[in-house]
């Protein structure tokens, strides 16, 4: 990594405001180690998005914030070629854990100059780029949950799941996996990249980020007693295994099903179904220690 000059991108709400009190520290942390820093605080995401998608290939930004920002930044380096780098201060910070990220935010930063740089898969739905997971059903109702939550750090996606699970049921859904259609009644459908979310949640545990694959899991129609049981398997990934649930490998796939229920990615809300969710293949390039 040769490059001198970085743009920390921040969204000072996020992680509750976590990311708001790690700005100064994080800039002297990366200020110490040589770099040439330029802050921005961008509006919104589609601020984030075409702040990178101006930029050139030797250009680096380093996001400060969640999984959303980081994903708004980098579908705009998608198309600009720029260099990311993930520096995590949201609740979540599931895409940093997937790349090897588990130091301290301010090491991170220091270890910038000597970070290494790889290729990744993004994801798209609904017009809307993700580099976690993209989401419907059961994961609705627990991401709006979450989100209206006034509580910080992972612990808010735990009680937004274990609410969700009364609060919800299986749903109809319509899929079309690579050209296959198949109804399916379900508790939830998550079309995984990283496979991460929500803290550490492993939904779609065998998902890689650079193999131009989308991973499909569908929880199928259970009790309400064993769908929570398999919920409690999914920190560890191990509910794949659980009966109902399945899990497969696809570049495409269509969702089609109940229009009331909101399609959430990385942890956000981009539309209604019906939505085809599509995978660019090795189309971000991160800098990850």
């Amino acid at each position: 990594m040769t490059a001198r000059s970085v743009t920390l991108v921040v969204n000072p709400t996020a992680g509750g405001g976590r990311a708001e009190r790690l700005r100064t520290p994080v800039l002297d942390a990366l200020r110490s180690t040589g770099w040439d820093v330029t802050e921005v605080v961008p509006g919104s995401a589609a601020e984030a998005t075409a702040l990178a998608a101006a930029a050139g290939p030797d250009d680096l930004f380093a996001t400060l914030g969640g999984d959303g920002l980081l994903g708004a930044v980098a579908s705009g380096a998608m198309e600009s070629g720029a260099l990311v780098a993930p520096l995590p201060g949201g609740r979540g910070n599931d895409f940093a854990r997937a790349v090897g990220i588990t130091d301290g935010i301010l090491t991170v930063a220091k270890g910038l100059p000597t970070a290494t740089e790889r290729r990744v898969d993004i994801g798209e739905v609904a017009g809307t780029r993700f580099l976690g997971v993209a989401a419907v059903g059961y994961d609705s109702v627990a991401n709006r949950i979450a989100n209206e939550s006034r509580l910080k750090g992972p612990l808010v996606y735990t009680v937004g799941g274990v609410k969700a699970v009364f609060r919800t049921r299986p749903r109809r859904f319509v899929l079309t996996v690579d050209g296959r259609r198949e109804e399916v009644e379900a508790w939830n459908v998550a079309v995984g990249n990283s496979g991460r979310y929500g803290g550490g949640i492993h939904i779609c545990p065998d998902a890689v980020l650079d193999d131009g694959q989308l991973d499909l899991v569908v929880t199928g129609r259970t009790s309400r007693v064993a769908f929570a049981v398999t919920e409690l398997q999914t920190f560890s990934g191990k509910h794949v295994h659980r009966p109902g649930v399945r899990s497969s490998r696809a570049r495409t796939v269509r969702i089609e099903g109940p229009s009331d229920l909101d399609v959430y990615a990385d942890g956000d809300p981009i539309g209604r179904l019906p939505v085809t969710v599509t995978v660019h293949r090795e189309a971000v390039r991160i800098l990850a220690g």
